[in-house]
C-alpha cells in the first residue's frame, strides 16, 4: 500500500498544467463511428497525457502546434496536430485483432479492457435476456455460461430462481450477488421452503425473489463475475459470485421509442404417468380394488396457460443530458386453474454534465408491483395437485369438480365435498377456491451518483442508492378444511414482510501513465451497506381459530396468541478498499486489491474487522511475440484471492423471539461457550487462458479454479441447563472445497453477405468436497430434517455438499432383499441415496441469419447427479401410479429375495410373485424405502429458440428497426431419465434440493415476440 501511495503522489507532482496551454476536447472513434473507451491520448515529447472514457470522450490541456498521439490495441495509431479548434475527432483504422479492443463492466461498475483482465468475466448481450423472454430474467441465462446453474422453481410464473455459480460454497448462502449500474442490489425472498409436508400456515410455497420483478428491457447486457478475483472488491457480499447488469443507455443526438410485445402460451408437460384399470375397494380412500377402466382425469385439470409481455422504453440523448423511460406489463394466467399474475414496472433515468463535462450526475427510481394469485406450492400441505393424484379411482372427478363443496344442514353452511380425509389431500377445487392465497410484492429502488473529473488523469464520484421490499401473503381458509390446516369455523392468515438496504460509495479513479510503457488504473474508495432483512407481522387465527365462521377479519380471531411481530436480520457493513492495475507495453498487466470490512454482525467477537485481498497477473502473448498468421491472440493470466462471508445476525448478539403460544422464547442461536465467530474464509486460485484464430473467427477460454472455503457456521443442539437459554450454539469448524475447469469456444463459422452461422460451447465440472465436520455433529449437518419422511438432504464428511439421504431396501452380501418372518420386507435407517451436483454442465448456442431470417437456439445439458421423487413413492403407495397398475396386470412384483437370518426360512428364496399392494404399502409412500424412487438427473432439453425475420424498413419515415419471431422455451428432453423436470427446483435455500414432493409440472412455451423501435 505505501508503494501504491508513493506511486500516486508522484503523479500528483509531476502533472502540473503548462501555461499558454489550452484545452482540447475530443471524440475517438472506430471507422463505423463506434466510440473507443480506454484509447490512449498522448503528447507527443511530454509526458501529458489522457485516456477516452466510455463514450470515446476526452479532454487535455495542450499547446497549440504540438502533436496528439492517439493509440489504442488493435488499432493503428494516428497521429494529429492541435491547431486553432478547441474540439478534436479522431478515427481509428482497426487492425487484426477485435479481441483488443473489447470493453467488459467488472467489480463496482468499471468498465475495463477485456484483454487486461486477471480473472474469469462471462457477458451476455442484452438480446440474449429478452430473445425468448421469462418473466424472471434470470431463467434466460440457463446453458448460457459456463460455470453458472440456473435452476427454475417450482413456484410458477412470478416464482424465484436458484442460480449457483462454481458450486455451493457455504453452509448459510449460496445465491451470487446481484450488482446493477455498479451498485449491489437487495434481491431477498420473504420465504423459502425447506420442509417435506410444507408448513401448515401455506404451505410450501416460493416467495419470489426481487431480482424476478426487473425488467428484463431495461438492460444492455449481463457480466457475471465467478471467482474471488474477480469479486474481491465487493468483499463478504460477493463471495458466492456475482452477477453485473448494465442498464440501457440514451445515445447522443439520438430520440428512440422502443415498444416489444411478448406472447406465450403454457402447457403441462412431463407429469406422472396413471394407471386407468383399477379402481379402490369400497369405502377405501386408496386404489387397489377391482380391475375396472377408469378416465386419466388429471391432465384435463391442467389448463393452457398465457404469458403476455409488453414493454415500452423511450430515450433521448443530447452533448449534456440523457433520459430514458420504460413501462412494462407482464400479465400471465397459469396452467393450474385460478393462478394468476399482474406485474408492472416503472423506470425513469436521467444523465446531466455540467461545468464542461467536468461533472456527471445521474439519477433513477424504479418501481415495481406484481401480485399472485394462488401461487403454486409443492410440498403435501395446501396443495390442489396431491387431491388430484391421489383421489381414490372409480369416483366420479367431474362430480367433485362441479360440486366441490355441498351444503350441510346441520351447519346451516357450505362444506367441502370429498371422499376422504386424509391431512395430505382436499378436493383440489375446494382448495383453490376456498383456499384462496394472494401474494403481493412491491419493489422500489432510487438512486442518484455524481462524478467529477478534477483533470486528465483523476476524477471522483459518489453514490447512493435506497431498495426497499414489501411482501404481503393473504389466505382465507374456509370452514371444513382437513383439520391439520384449520380450525373448525376456519382460519384467516395474514403475513406482511419488509425489508431494505441503503449503499453508499465513494470513489476516486486514477487513470494515467507513469512512463511511457507503464500505465496506471486505481480505484481507491469507501462504502457502506445498511441492510434490515425480513420485519414479519403474522396474524393467524390458528390455534385458537374464528369466533364467527368464515368471517376473515382480525377482530373475530379468538385470542391473539398467533400474532406477533419479529425483526428478521439486521447489518450494517463499512469498507474501505482500493485497487490498481499496472499495464507494461500493452502485454503485460498486473492487479492488486484490498479491501476490509467491518460488520456488525461481527459484534461481541474478537475481530470485527475482516481483510480481503486479491492479486492477477495476465500476458499477452500474442503482443510480445511475432505469432503465426492464423492466430490472432493469445494470453495466459492467474490470479489469488482471498474473500469471506460474515456471519447472521443476532449470533453474536442473541435476541429472544416470539413464538406463536407463548409470550417469550430464549434466543434460538448464540455462540458457543469460550468461542468467538468469526466470518467464512475463502482462499481461491484460478488459472486461465485465451486464445483467437483466423481473424477470430474461432476462440477458445480455459480456467481451473480451486477453492477452499473454511470457518463455516455450524450449530450443535445447546444443553437444557445453559445458563444463557440458547436453544443450540453456533461456531466455526468444517471446509468446503470445489475446485474445477471451465470451457468456452466461440466460433464464426460461416460469414459472407447472405449467410451467417455463429456458435458458441461452454463447459464446466465441479469438484465438491465437505470436510472437516466435527465428530460431535456425527460428521455430518441435515439441511432438511425429514419428519416422519424418508428423506433428507444433508452436508457428510468426505462427500460433496449436498447429499440425498433415504431408506433402502435391506440385502445381503449377494443383493437379495431380506424378508421378516411374515414375509414382510425389512428397511436399512437412512444412508446415502444420491447426490444433488451433476458431473458436469454443457450448453450449446446457434445463431443463423440468413438474409432477413435469423434463427437462436440454446441447448442446456446437465450431466451426473441425482433426483429423488416422493411424488412417484406416495402414488405407488395410494396404488394410482402406472407402475402399480402395471404390476397388477403381471400378477405381482418380481423380487430376489430371501428369508433373513433369524428367521425360520432363514437363507430361504422367495418364491413367485410379490403381492403388488403388500409391496407398495411398504416400499412406496411418504416413509417408504426412497431409495427406490431416485433417478439420473442427466438430461439435455432444448432451452431456447426463436425463429424470426427483420423487416427492411430502410425507406420508413417512421419506423426505424422491426422484427417479429416465435419463440419457445422448455420445449423438449432430447434425453432425460427422471419421471419430472429435474431442472425445477424447491426451494433457492440450501434444503430441498434434489426431489420433487408434487412440484407443480414444468411447462412447455411457445409464442411470438414482436419488437418495434421508432
Amino acid at each position: 500500500m505505501r508503494k501504491i501511495f508513493l506511486i500516486v503522489m508522484v503523479i500528483f507532482t509531476t502533472h502540473v498544467t503548462l501555461a499558454q496551454s489550452k484545452k482540447i476536447s475530443g471524440f475517438v472513434s472506430d471507422a463505423a463511428g463506434a466510440p473507443i473507451p480506454g484509447a490512449n491520448v498522448n503528447v507527443k515529447g511530454e509526458t501529458n497525457g489522457a485516456s477516452t472514457d466510455f463514450d470515446g470522450k476526452f479532454t487535455i490541456e495542450v499547446k497549440t502546434g504540438a502533436t496528439l498521439v492517439v493509440s489504442y490495441l488493435g488499432y493503428e495509431t494516428r497521429n494529429v496536430e492541435v491547431g486553432e479548434s478547441s474540439t478534436i475527432d479522431v478515427k481509428l483504422i482497426s487492425a487484426s485483432s477485435t479481441a483488443l479492443t473489447e470493453v467488459v463492466v467488472t467489480s463496482l461498475g468499471i468498465k475495463k479492457s477485456k484483454k487486461s483482465l486477471t480473472y474469469s468475466a462471462q457477458e451476455l448481450k442484452g438480446e440474449d435476456l429478452v430473445r425468448a423472454k421469462d418473466p424472471n430474467l434470470m431463467n434466460t441465462i440457463a446453458g448460457k455460461i459456463a460455470g453458472v446453474a440456473v435452476t427454475k422453481s417450482a413456484g410458477g410464473t412470478g416464482g424465484s430462481t436458484k442460480v449457483t455459480i462454481r458450486g455451493n460454497s457455504s453452509t448459510t448462502n449460496n445465491n451470487p450477488l446481484y450488482v446493477v449500474d455498479g451498485v449491489p442490489m437487495l434481491n431477498i425472498s420473504s420465504y423459502q421452503p425447506n420442509d417435506s409436508f410444507g408448513n401448515t400456515q401455506g404451505g410450501n410455497r416460493d416467495g419470489g425473489d426481487v431480482i424476478g420483478l426487473l425488467n428484463p428491457d431495461d438492460f444492455e447486457g449481463m457480466t457475471v463475475l465467478k471467482g474471488a478475483s474477480a469479486t474481491a472488491l465487493y468483499g463478504s457480499q460477493g463471495a458466492r459470485g456475482v452477477v453485473l447488469l448494465t442498464s440501457k443507455k440514451a445515445k447522443e443526438g439520438v430520440a428512440t421509442f422502443r415498444v416489444s410485445s411478448n406472447t406465450t402460451v403454457e402447457t403441462a408437460a412431463y407429469l406422472p404417468k396413471f394407471q386407468t384399470s383399477y379402481i379402490a375397494k369400497p369405502g377405501a380412500d386408496e386404489s387397489w380394488g377391482a380391475a375396472q377402466s377408469t378416465p386419466d382425469h388429471t391432465r384435463d385439470f391442467f389448463e393452457t396457460g398465457l404469458t403476455q409481455i409488453s414493454s415500452f422504453g423511450f430515450s433521448t440523448g443530447s452533448q449534456n443530458s440523457a433520459t430514458n423511460i420504460s413501462y412494462a406489463n407482464t400479465s400471465a394466467n397459469g396452467i393450474i386453474p385460478t393462478n394468476s399474475l399482474s406485474k408492472n414496472n416503472f423506470s425513469i433515468r436521467q444523465m446531466g454534465k455540467f461545468f464542461g463535462d467536468r461533472l456527471t450526475v445521474n439519477a433513477n427510481a424504479n418501481y415495481t408491483s406484481q401480485y399472485v394469485t394462488n401461487r403454486p406450492t409443492s410440498g403435501l400441505y395446501f396443495n390442489p395437485l396431491t387431491g388430484l393424484y391421489l383421489m381414490p379411482r372409480g369416483y366420479d372427478f367431474n362430480e367433485y369438480k362441479n360440486n366441490f363443496e355441498k351444503f350441510d344442514p346441520a351447519r346451516n353452511m357450505m362444506v367441502q365435498n370429498w371422499m376422504t380425509n386424509r391431512d395430505i389431500e382436499q378436493n383440489p377445487y375446494w382448495g383453490l377456491n376456498r383456499n384462496k392465497s394472494k401474494d403481493g410484492n412491491q419493489y422500489m429502488n432510487g438512486s442518484v451518483g455524481v462524478n467529477y473529473k478534477v483533470n486528465n488523469w483523476l476524477s471522483v464520484g459518489s453514490r447512493y442508492n435506497y431498495d426497499r421490499v414489501t411482501s404481503q401473503f393473504d389466505k382465507e381458509i374456509y370452514a371444513s378444511t382437513q383439520g391439520t390446516l384449520s380450525h373448525a369455523n376456519g382460519r384467516y392468515i395474514s403475513i406482511d414482510d419488509v425489508s431494505s438496504q441503503n449503499y453508499g460509495d465513494l470513489i476516486a479513479t486514477i487513470n494515467t501513465k507513469i512512463t511511457e510503457d507503464l500505465t496506471f488504473f486505481a480505484n481507491v474508495g469507501g462504502s457502506f451497506t445498511k441492510t434490515s432483512l425480513n420485519d414479519e407481522t403474522v396474524l393467524d387465527s390458528d390455534p385458537s381459530g374464528l369466533g364467527i365462521t368464515n368471517w376473515f377479519t382480525l377482530h373475530n380471531f379468538n385470542s391473539n396468541t398467533g400474532n406477533y411481530q419479529n425483526y428478521g436480520f439486521r447489518r450494517e457493513q463499512q469498507s474501505v478498499f482500493a485497487a490498481a492495475t499496472f499495464g507494461y507495453k500493452n502485454m503485460l498487466y498486473l492487479d492488486i486489491t484490498g479491501r476490509n470490512d467491518w460488520s456488525s454482525t461481527l459484534a461481541n467477537t474478537d475481530d470485527m474487522s475482516f481483510f480481503y485481498p486479491s492479486i492477477g497477473a495476465t500476458w499477452l502473448i500474442s503482443e510480445t511475440f511475432t505469432m503465426p498468421e492464423a492466430i490472432s491472440f493469445g494470453k495466459v493470466r492467474a490470479s489469488y484471492a482471498q474473500v469471506g462471508n460474515d456471519v447472521p445476525a443476532f449470533y453474536t448478539s442473541p435476541t429472544s423471539r416470539f413464538v406463536a403460544g407463548t409470550m417469550n422464547s430464549n434466543p434460538t442461536v448464540g455462540p458457543r461457550p469460550g468461542t468467538s465467530l468469526k466470518p467464512e474464509s475463502q482462499d481461491s486460485y484460478e488459472l486461465g487462458t485465451e486464445w483467437r484464430f483466423v481473424n477470430n473467427r474461432f476462440g477458445i477460454e480455459l480456467t481451473y479454479y480451486n477453492n477452499k472455503t473454511k470457518n463455516q457456521l455450524l450449530t450443535i443442539p445447546a444443553p437444557a441447563t445453559n445458563p444463557e437459554g440458547f436453544q443450540n450454539y453456533a461456531f466455526n469448524g468444517g471446509v468446503i472445497k470445489n475446485n474445477g475447469i471451465e470451457v468456452l469456444v466461440n466460433a464464426r463459422i460461416i460469414d459472407n453477405d447472405k449467410f451467417k452461422w455463429d456458435a458458441t460451447v461452454n463447459y464446466s465440472k465441479n469438484n465438491n468436497e465437505v470436510s472437516g465436520l466435527p465428530d460431535e455433529l456425527g460428521g455430518s449437518i441435515i439441511l432438511t430434517v425429514p419428519g416422519v419422511n424418508s428423506y433428507r438432504y444433508s452436508l457428510i464428511n468426505g462427500r460433496p455438499f449436498g447429499v440425498i439421504e433415504g431408506i433402502n431396501l435391506e440385502k445381503d452380501a449377494q443383493g437379495r432383499v431380506l424378508l421378516n418372518e411374515d414375509g414382510s420386507i425389512q428397511k436399512t435407517g437412512f444412508e446415502e441415496v444420491g447426490n444433488a451436483n451433476p458431473d458436469y454442465m454443457l450448453g450449446l448456442s446457434n445463431s443463423f441469419k440468413y438474409g432477413k431470417l435469423f434463427l437462436n437456439f440454446t441447448i442446456d445439458g446437465r450431466f451426473g447427479g441425482d433426483v429423488m421423487s416422493l411424488t412417484e413413492a406416495v402414488n405407488d403407495k395410494f396404488g394410482v401410479s402406472k407402475t402399480t397398475g402395471d404390476a397388477r396386470d403381471a400378477g405381482g412384483v418380481d423380487i430376489n429375495a430371501v428369508y433373513a437370518p433369524g428367521t425360520t426360512k432363514a437363507g430361504q428364496a422367495f418364491a413367485g410373485k410379490y403381492n403388488a399392494e403388500s409391496y407398495y404399502s411398504q416400499v412406496g409412500g411418504r416413509e417408504g424405502a426412497t431409495g427406490e424412487y431416485v433417478y439420473s438427473a442427466t438430461n439435455v432439453s432444448l432451452r431456447e429458440l426463436a425463429l424470426g425475420y427483420t423487416f427492411d424498413l430502410k425507406n420508413s419515415k417512421i419506423f426505424k428497426t422491426a422484427n417479429l419471431s416465435l419463440v419457445g422455451r422448455n420445449l423438449f428432453f432430447f434425453y432425460k431419465d427422471a419421471p419430472f423436470d429435474p431442472n425445477i427446483s424447491l426451494s433457492t435455500g440450501n434444503g430441498l434440493q434434489g426431489i420433487d414432493v408434487y412440484a407443480a409440472p414444468s411447462t412447455r412455451s411457445i409464442g411470438l415476440n414482436l419488437n418495434v423501435t421508432f
